[in-house]
């Protein structure tokens, strides 16, 4: 045997755990999540698999409070280039 064959057989078991490990991953239930408030009163739902994932995105959403933001269009009925304003993120379980 090759090198080069080595690499592909070391290649393809490194396919087949990544494969097993995604689909373990999305098979895990959703347990949380991330609720913001607009200004406006809409909501968007977030939804996680575990509460470490929940503070995760709601850092990020977090630095977005009280911030005038250009929308870049979602199905909340902001349009592209609408101004939002992020007033509350909050975390809940499912």
């Amino acid at each position: 045997m090759n090198a080069q064959t080595e690499q592909q057989i070391a290649n393809e078991a490194i396919a087949i755990d990544t494969e097993a490990f995604l689909q373990r991953m999305l098979a895990r239930p959703m347990t949380h999540e991330v609720v913001t408030t607009f200004a406006d009163g809409t909501e968007r739902r977030f939804k996680v698999q575990s509460i470490g994932a929940a503070n995760n995105h709601a850092v990020g959403e977090r630095r977005k409070i009280g911030r005038d933001l250009i929308s870049h269009g979602d199905d909340l009925g902001h349009k592209a280039g609408d101004i939002v304003r992020v007033v509350s993120v909050e975390i809940g379980p499912l």
